[in-house]
């Protein structure tokens, strides 16, 4: 081989031994990627509505580590497990450089490993990758007890942000892969919401005039946008600060800028509400504090502390008051947090019942002592709880504050009757209610949302009468529209004017009638008379008013009818609400059964039957059935709709009448319609007929004889002469025959029972036959209507002349022989001709 090939090959040996030492040692060969250039200072306008967009995570290689760098696993190994706490006087600072420590009065114990991030490098072998320290570490946010905590890296002069979360039970930081920019501010700050556990955390525009504010989603590793809170109250140029939140989930965001230090409070209802827009917040007083603050917590106690690089001091909240030297250090703290949570106090508005003029607006205000805490103004026209607020304010334990309001916009507060009151978690605070426009409150040491309201209402009480209707069992309640219900209003202290003047008014579709009584003066009173009118077909069931006094107190009167009832001592500010229910009448039907025996002397009584009512479907197909007099035909409560009526099970013998339900109730054949509310008594009567008894006389050939006359006697003994009525029609008889025929008779009328006939006169030239006839007459169809046979009467025989002798006599024997046999010859011959016929 010649030489000079062999020394080529001996120096490139020699250079690859000398590459390979030195990668062993973790020396680059080449320059990794250039870091991010610094970047213009971020724009000073507002970020759009829209949220910036997300960087995503770069996917990194497992790192190998350099000779004489720890393994992450060893670093994890090391730290141990840390315990965190949440007690008043101990808050956790971050260095730059990731290292979390937890202050206490005049200490700072480091926890856990600091913070690393893994660096790429290359080498002849490849991109390699390293753990190294961060170098921008901020946003620290404590969770409460078993909650995650965070922190994030920052990059890009603070406008890039890639989140970290804390392992206590390793003791070291691991990155989430979750990355955020955000040209428009410099990331500042970070909070874990004690109530939900999310992450929060954002930053300031370069003018400090708004906050953006971002949300961390630990299950989908992903960031969104909530919104942007205006900061511009006071702001002065570049500013810093932090974020906080309370344990009920209201954020605190914390300016400051040079010495001076504002709240903006945001309610949890406002946080939850933020879809990329503008966040609502009322901000704090602006209070002189330290200089250059970073971090920012607050305590259970009420304390807050600020933290700047190597100091860290606390104040009294609300006021800053108090300031103290609390901890200091060379840990080059960026940030602070905590998982103690104040107490807080807030001021709300209630208006009530409308303005006394459209644009009257109202300022509520805080104050300790001296210090302003902070004011806001109402707008717009709505009634009730206004948007507007203050607060809610971190607040230490045992602090008084005072609250009050002040008419805006040209309101008078003398227009009004004011009340106040205040709560802690919903909880009246004793001694801190009453009427007026001011108030103060102290702020105990148990609770934590402490809330004072102030409620203006005009000077008018507003009367409501709201009527309801039901059916007959109370039921299907609906409004009773156009109804009649009255509001009389009668001043008792000063002056009153009613409007709508009316005393009485009728219900609108809802049921609902209304008045405002207004006051020349806070101090009026007045009686208010409330009553309503019946209408047909119901009937009062219940009502009761109730008077809502300004301060919440609530008086009740129980209405017993539906006439006039005074409610006394109204005032300002009441709420009188009444309500009547009225139902509809029971329905009710009841059957009558009469009975008429004075003319037959019938002996049916008027339960021998069964009366029945049939409805129809609209009824709920109700029958009624049952014997007259008792429970199940009498008072029945019903439906209203239409009635088949019937009687069934009768004896014979009667006849009835047509059903008679009252001069309302028109009978149609067998039916009756009853109305709701009505109450319908039916009856129907039933008379016995009377009975007819005919017969005839004849002589012996069976023909008619005229002119007999007889004497019936009746069941009571009664006896009446019959004579054979012969006038030209059955009108014209006089007597107790109605049959105007010779020898017929018919006599009717009878009442019940047994009776005989005994022929009285006989016609003449007849023998009388006083042979009795009897007959009973009862309900059944055969004895009602009875004939009881022809009757015949002899001839009388005639009367024999004397003979007494003389020509005359023998002319007469002699002249009648020789007729007999004339007539004797006649008939003789006779017969011979018709039988010679036949022959």
């Amino acid at each position: 081989m010649p030489l000079a090939r062999l020394r080529v090959r001996s120096v490139w040996a020699a250079l690859t031994a000398l590459v390979m030492i030195l990668a062993g040692m973790g020396i680059v060969l080449l320059p990794a990627e250039p870091a991010h250039a610094a970047t213009s200072a971020p724009a000073t306008s507002a970020p759009a509505t829209s949220p910036p967009a997300t960087k995503a995570p770069e996917t990194k290689a497992p790192a190998t580590s350099a000779p004489g760098t720890k393994a992450p696993e060893a670093a994890r190994a090391a730290a141990g497990a840390v315990s965190m706490t949440c007690e008043p006087g101990t808050v956790y600072s971050v260095s730059s450089s990731g290292q979390m420590r937890k202050v206490t009065k005049n200490s700072g114990v480091a926890v856990g490993d600091s913070a690393t991030k893994q660096e790429r490098y290359w080498t002849i072998f490849g991109w390699r990758y390293r753990d190294v320290p961060v170098t921008s570490f901020n946003g620290l946010g404590i969770g409460k007890i078993g909650s995650p905590n965070y922190a994030y890296e920052r990059t890009d002069s603070a406008q890039t942000v890639e989140i970290y979360q804390f392992d206590t039970s390793s003791g070291t930081w691991s990155t989430t892969g979750a990355e955020r920019t955000d040209s428009s501010i410099q990331f500042i700050g970070g909070a874990v919401d004690l109530d939900s556990s999310l992450y929060y955390f954002g930053g300031f525009t370069s003018s400090g005039s708004r906050f953006n504010v971002y949300v961390y989603n630990s299950g989908s590793k992903s960031i969104s946008f909530k919104g942007s809170v205006d900061t511009s109250m006071g702001s002065g140029g570049r500013a810093n600060g932090d974020m906080a939140f309370d344990s009920q989930g209201n954020l605190f965001v914390v300016r400051g800028s040079s010495n001076t230090t504002t709240v903006f409070s945001v309610t949890k209802a406002d946080l939850a509400a933020g879809a990329g827009g503008e966040i609502k917040a009322s901000p704090s007083g602006t209070y002189t504090t330290n200089t250059d603050v970073n971090g920012v917590a607050f305590d259970a106690s009420g304390r807050a502390y600020l933290g700047t690089g190597s100091t860290i001091k606390t104040y009294d909240m609300p006021d800053w008051s108090n300031s103290a030297d609390f901890a200091s250090g060379a840990w080059s703290s960026s940030d602070l947090a905590s998982c103690s949570s104040p107490a807080t106090i807030a001021l709300r508005k209630d208006v009530s019942g409308g303005r006394a003029k459209a644009s009257d607006q109202f300022t509520l205000s805080l104050k300790q002592g001296s210090t302003d805490l902070g004011t806001a103004t109402t707008t717009g026209s709505a009634t009730g709880l206004q948007k507007e607020i203050v607060g809610p304010q971190p607040a230490k334990r045992g602090a008084t504050i005072k609250f009050s309001e002040a008419g805006a916009a040209g309101a008078n507060l003398d227009d009004y009757a004011s009340k106040y009151s205040c709560t802690v978690d919903d909880t009246p605070i004793s001694g801190a209610s009453g009427e007026g426009t001011s108030g103060t409150v102290t702020i105990p040491n148990l609770g934590e949302a402490v809330v004072c309201t102030i409620t203006n209402s005009p000077l008018t009480a507003n009367v409501s009468i709201h009527k309801d209707v039901a059916d007959e069992d109370g039921k299907n309640v609906k409004p009773g529209k156009d109804w009649t219900v009255g509001a009389k209003a009668t001043a008792t202290t000063g002056g009153i004017t009613q409007a709508p003047t009316a005393a009485t008014q009728k219900t609108n579709s809802s049921g609902d009638a209304k008045w405002a009584l207004k006051f020349d003066k806070t101090t009026g009173r007045a009686t208010i008379a409330v009553s309503e009118t019946q209408q047909d077909g119901f009937e009062f069931a219940s009502g009761s008013c109730g008077v809502t006094h300004l301060d919440g107190t609530k008086d009740t009167k129980k209405l017993d009818n539906e006439k006039s009832t005074n409610l006394t001592g109204i005032k300002p500010g009441d709420a009188v609400d009444c309500t009547y229910l009225n139902k509809v009448e029971d329905t009710s039907l009841t059957l009558v059964k009469k009975v008429d025996n004075k003319d037959a002397a019938g002996t049916a009584k008027d339960t021998d039957w069964t009366l029945k009512a049939v409805g129809d479907k609209a009824t709920g197909d109700k029958t009624v059935a049952g014997k007259t007099g008792t429970k199940a035909v009498t008072d029945v409560r019903v439906k209203a709709g239409d009635y088949k009526l019937s009687e069934l099970d009768g004896p014979e013998g009667y006849e009835a009448s047509d059903w008679d339900c009252g001069p309302k109730n028109t009978v149609k054949t067998d039916s009756v319609t009853l109305k709701a509310g009505d109450s319908v008594t039916c009856t129907i009567t039933n008379t016995a007929k009377t009975g007819n008894v005919t017969w005839k006389k004849t002589d012996e050939g069976g023909s008619a004889l005229k002119g007999s006359v007889w004497t019936m006697t009746g069941p009571d003994g009664t006896a009446v002469e019959v004579e054979d009525c012969t006038a030209a029609s059955a009108d014209k008889c006089t007597g107790p025959d109605k049959d105007p025929a010779e020898g017929k008779f018919a006599v009717s009328g009878l009442k019940w029972g047994d009776y005989a006939l005994v022929e009285k006169s006989a016609p003449a030239g007849y023998i009388l036959d006083d042979t009795p006839h009897t007959f009973t007459v009862s309900g059944s169809d055969d004895e009602l209507r009875q004939s009881i046979g022809s009757f015949t009467n002899e001839q009388k025989p005639p009367v024999a002349l004397p003979l007494t002798g003389g020509t005359g006599s023998q002319i007469f024997i002699v002249g009648g022989a020789a007729l007999l046999t004339a007539g004797g010859v006649g008939a003789l011959l006779k017969g011979l001709r018709r039988r010679n016929r036949k022959n």
